[in-house]
């Protein structure tokens, strides 16, 4: 076990107590005569040390309960009887919120100075739980652990992302320990922003809906300040559940930069939110699926603010006006007469059409030009990657189940597997073939942020469209050559494609020859303040900034709080029993 010189200390002057007091409670006798010493010849000697030994154990076990209490509030750790710490895995959230935390980092660097044999696994707010899950399975059977220590090191904020880590290391690994570093002050951030149009409202006026986010500490009602072009504009109220909502009017087809903050912080860096308002046109698009509210695209788009969805089967396809929408997407090759197909192979003349390769392919007749003689690519046992999405960072990719093998030749390839094969191509002039049902892996427990996101650069590829809001680390499409970009920080950059340094919030201006736009990077809404995720299956571990030895001391022992806290109570039980039996012999 192991202790501190101070609580050692304390330790002695507590036991010392008990008997301290009984030392200086001996009174001094006096001699008494009397005239017959009859009765008193009668008490036998060993009664007299029956008594004097039962006053020295009720004293030895105040003494015991007293120090058995001082030894359980002080948390020990029993040794398992090895001294060497096997190297195990150092799991670090290299996430928003814990890179903007000096105090995180310095940690983070300690860490890894200390336990330099420790294989190192980072994540962040974009990874996809399962690889990361992937890459600790493969490292474990690598390198032959058996029961690896693993370490956690995380800020422990309570979303979806911490939970799904959290519960794939724990299978993982029985010897699993987590390093916590929350936020003790008040931290707020808004942590979303969401732009209403009410057609009823008689002065043409703006709704901005604002969500305020606290950690437990937290015991107040803020108000957010609303600017807009640079000027402060007024404030909204915050209620209990952490809403507010500020109406404004802005001029027509004008992109006003609008940032929302709350001044009430100690933690500044996560409580700013930018938005660019821009007076436009929602997109219509004729999503045509046999079952209209299967399929995770169609939840995306419908999630879409810029997106008005109109959802039909393929039986109702002579019932609309394709030219009503701005794309049409089919959710398989459904089977059309030759009419309809004449009708939809027009449309594609000057709008985009979207075309997906569904589970099930029975090849009707029309769909050759489009999508040529298509394999089925299956594999049960594994998953395959998506790479090179423009705008979606390299450690997004996406994991599928199955995707088609095409002899069709491609104008151009926008989605590519890591086989090389293609996935999503241009296959003429607005025409896009997608070589795979939306079968992926780590979004089948529901509609998740990052899933949306890809489908917005797909709508934004497919249409040709400027997206106004980014996340940071995204990659920002360029779609004239010879643009320059505007950080917030003041830097220019000379761009002839994509900008992908975008690690800091706030607006990035584009200007080309031909235009100006000004775009909105955010902090994920996932990395603004939550409160600290608790789980009874982790331990726990305490940093002591002093030492790292600290750690090493956790991992190694066994906390036996619990046997101190049992041996006080028995020493207690011990005493009031001699205690009863001493009142019994007077």
């Amino acid at each position: 076990m192991i202790f501190l010189q101070p609580l050692l200390l304390a330790l002695g002057v507590l036991i010392g107590i008990p008997f301290i007091i009984h030392l200086l409670g001996e009174r001094k006798h006096q001699t008494l005569s009397f005239s017959s010493l009859k009765f008193l010849r009668e008490i036998e000697q060993d009664s007299l040390q029956k008594l004097q030994l039962r006053q020295w154990l009720i004293l030895l076990s105040r003494a015991l309960w007293i120090g058995m209490l001082v030894l359980a509030l002080a948390q020990p750790f029993i040794s398992k009887g090895s001294g060497y710490l096997e190297p195990g895995i150092l799991v670090i959230d290299k996430s928003y919120s814990t890179r903007i935390d000096k105090n995180f980092l310095n940690i983070e660097k300690s860490l890894i100075e200390n336990f330099p044999r420790w294989d190192i696994i980072t994540y962040n707010e974009r990874t996809i739980s399962d690889s990361l899950g992937t890459e600790l399975s493969e490292n474990i059977e690598t390198n032959k652990r058996i029961a690896p220590n693993i370490i956690l090191f995380s800020d422990f904020q309570q979303n979806e992302q911490n939970k799904e880590i959290i519960e794939i290391i724990g299978s993982q690994s029985k010897k699993f320990h987590g390093l916590s570093l929350k936020k003790n002050k008040e931290n707020l951030a808004i942590s979303k922003l969401h732009l209403i149009e009410e057609n009823d409202n008689p002065n043409d006026m703006k709704k901005l809906e604002i969500h305020l986010s606290q950690n437990d500490q937290t015991l107040i009602s803020p108000a957010v300040y609303i600017n807009l072009n640079g000027t402060q504009v007024g404030r909204a109220a915050i209620n209990k559940d952490g809403y507010g909502y500020f109406y404004f009017s802005v001029p027509d087809n004008d992109n006003i930069p609008c940032i929302v903050t709350c001044p009430d912080d100690e933690y500044p860096e996560d409580n700013t939110r930018y938005l660019v308002i821009k007076n436009k046109v929602q997109i219509k698009i004729l999503c045509v699926n046999d079952n209209t509210e299967s399929g995770y695209h169609i939840k995306a788009l419908r999630a879409m603010e810029q997106i008005a969805l109109t959802v039909i089967t393929p039986q109702k396809l002579t019932s609309v006006d394709l030219n009503d929408f701005d794309m049409i997407w089919f959710s398989n090759l459904y089977a059309l007469n030759p009419a309809m197909m004449k009708e939809i192979m027009t449309y594609a003349h000057d709008n985009p059409l979207l075309v997906t390769c569904g589970s099930n392919i029975t090849y009707p007749t029309g769909w050759e030009a489009i999508s040529g003689d298509l394999r089925q690519v299956k594999n049960e046992n594994a998953f395959f990657r998506v790479e090179n999405i423009p705008g979606i960072a390299l450690n997004e990719d996406l994991l599928i189940k199955q995707y088609y093998q095409s002899s069709k030749e491609y104008k151009q390839i926008i989605w590519e597997l890591a086989t090389g094969d293609p996935l999503l191509t241009e296959v003429e002039n607005n025409i896009y073939l997608l070589l795979s049902p939306f079968h992926f892996e780590w979004n089948e427990m529901g509609l998740s942020p990052y899933f949306t996101r890809v489908i917005s650069r797909l709508i934004e590829k497919v249409l040709d469209v400027q997206e106004l809001s980014y996340e940071t680390g995204e990659t920002i499409p360029i779609k004239e050559l010879f643009s320059k970009v505007i950080t917030p920080t003041g830097e220019q950059h000379q761009i002839n494609g994509e900008f992908k340094n975008t690690m800091t919030p706030g607006f990035y201006s584009i200007e080309s020859a031909n235009s100006k736009t000004v775009v909105a990077v955010n902090i994920p809404e996932n990395e603004c303040v939550q409160t600290e995720l608790k789980d009874n299956n982790i331990t726990m571990l305490e940093w002591d900034e002093k030492t790292i030895s600290n750690i090493e001391e956790q991992i190694k022992g066994r906390n036996s709080q619990t046997i101190f806290y049992i041996l006080a109570l028995l020493f207690i039980i011990f005493e009031m029993a001699l205690l009863q039996k001493g009142e019994r012999t007077k």
